[in-house]
């Protein structure tokens, strides 16, 4: 796992987003695949409030015009490196890397986001 410190020398991390399969969170990110990567913003947003996971960051993802969905969340050894920082009111930059899977019927899709500080 990436150390925090370590995310701050390089220009960005690709995480796989954690959590994609829950819900309705395939058909958004297979809507999420008409549209260019730079054309999605991704956000992330502390959820203080998880039980699961008291670092939890959730992945949200917007279109201009279409509103926003929470795609996942950045996974848990991750988050943890994480969390502090934003909770300490670092800035963190995030943004569409890739969308994979789903090629053949029932499998599913995963999504990769940079992340940088």
């Amino acid at each position: 796992m990436v150390k925090a410190w370590t995310l701050v020398k390089l220009s960005g991390v690709t995480v796989k987003v954690a959590g994609v399969t829950y819900g309705k969170r395939q058909t958004a990110i297979e809507h999420l695949m008409h549209y260019r990567p730079q054309d999605v913003r991704i956000s992330l947003c502390r959820d203080k409030s998880n039980a699961a996971d008291k670092n939890a960051v959730a992945v949200i993802a917007a279109v201009r015009g279409k509103g926003a969905y929470t795609m996942g969340y950045l996974p848990r050894a991750f988050a943890a490196f994480i969390a502090p920082l934003m909770d300490s009111g670092k800035q963190i930059f995030s943004r569409l890397s890739s969308i994979c899977g789903g090629q053949a019927l029932y499998l599913s899709y995963g999504m990769r986001i940079e992340v940088r500080v």
